[in-house]
Protein backbone atom coordinates (compact mmCIF):
# COMPACT_ATOMS: atom_id res chain seq x y z
CA UNK A 1 0.00 0.00 0.00
CA UNK A 2 1.03 3.49 -0.76
CA UNK A 3 1.41 6.27 2.07
CA UNK A 4 1.15 9.89 1.49
CA UNK A 5 2.70 12.19 3.69
CA UNK A 6 1.25 15.31 2.33
CA UNK A 7 -0.39 19.34 3.74
CA UNK A 8 -3.47 20.94 3.45
CA UNK A 9 -4.19 23.09 0.30
CA UNK A 10 -1.09 21.50 -1.55
CA UNK A 11 -1.75 20.36 -4.72
CA UNK A 12 0.57 17.65 -5.59
CA UNK A 13 -0.87 15.80 -2.51
CA UNK A 14 -4.14 16.23 -4.60
CA UNK A 15 -2.41 15.30 -7.76
CA UNK A 16 -0.68 12.28 -6.13
CA UNK A 17 -4.04 11.10 -4.41
CA UNK A 18 -5.69 11.51 -7.76
CA UNK A 19 -3.29 9.06 -9.90
CA UNK A 20 -3.71 6.36 -7.24
CA UNK A 21 -7.28 6.67 -7.28
CA UNK A 22 -8.11 5.98 -11.13
CA UNK A 23 -5.55 3.38 -10.82
CA UNK A 24 -7.21 1.54 -8.13
CA UNK A 25 -4.46 1.68 -6.08
CA UNK A 26 -4.92 1.53 -2.45
CA UNK A 27 -3.28 4.43 -0.18
CA UNK A 28 -3.01 6.16 3.01
CA UNK A 29 -3.23 9.71 3.50
CA UNK A 30 -1.44 11.31 6.34
CA UNK A 31 -1.54 14.80 6.83
CA UNK A 32 0.97 17.43 8.46
CA UNK A 33 -0.34 18.51 12.00
CA UNK A 34 -2.70 15.76 12.09
CA UNK A 35 -0.48 13.20 11.80
CA UNK A 36 2.85 14.21 12.20
CA UNK A 37 5.10 17.36 12.97
CA UNK A 38 7.56 18.70 10.93
CA UNK A 39 10.14 17.72 13.12
CA UNK A 40 8.85 13.84 12.80
CA UNK A 41 8.62 14.66 9.09
CA UNK A 42 12.30 15.88 8.60
CA UNK A 43 13.47 13.25 10.43
CA UNK A 44 11.53 10.38 8.63
CA UNK A 45 12.53 11.86 4.92
CA UNK A 46 15.92 13.72 5.97
CA UNK A 47 16.82 16.75 3.18
CA UNK A 48 13.73 16.43 1.82
CA UNK A 49 11.20 19.37 2.23
CA UNK A 50 8.65 18.77 -0.76
CA UNK A 51 5.08 18.02 0.05
CA UNK A 52 4.04 15.17 -0.76
CA UNK A 53 6.96 12.36 0.25
CA UNK A 54 5.36 8.92 -0.49
CA UNK A 55 6.41 5.34 0.68
CA UNK A 56 5.12 2.22 -0.81
CA UNK A 57 5.17 -0.64 1.65
CA UNK A 58 7.58 1.26 3.61
CA UNK A 59 10.28 1.84 1.31
CA UNK A 60 10.64 6.48 -0.02
CA UNK A 61 9.55 6.72 -3.65
CA UNK A 62 9.72 10.41 -3.34
CA UNK A 63 8.14 13.13 -3.85
CA UNK A 64 4.72 13.45 -6.53
CA UNK A 65 7.26 13.87 -9.83
CA UNK A 66 9.13 11.00 -8.29
CA UNK A 67 6.12 8.29 -8.08
CA UNK A 68 4.54 9.22 -10.74
CA UNK A 69 8.02 8.39 -12.66
CA UNK A 70 8.07 5.18 -10.22
CA UNK A 71 4.32 4.20 -11.48
CA UNK A 72 5.58 4.90 -14.73
CA UNK A 73 9.12 2.40 -14.49
CA UNK A 74 6.96 -0.23 -13.10
CA UNK A 75 4.42 -0.36 -15.77
CA UNK A 76 1.72 0.63 -13.41
CA UNK A 77 0.58 3.86 -14.96
CA UNK A 78 1.55 4.23 -19.18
Amino acid sequence: MFTIYGKEHCGFCQRIKIVLELLGKEYEYKELYTDFTEEEFLEKFKGKTMFPQVEYEGKHIGDCQQTIQYLKDHRVLT
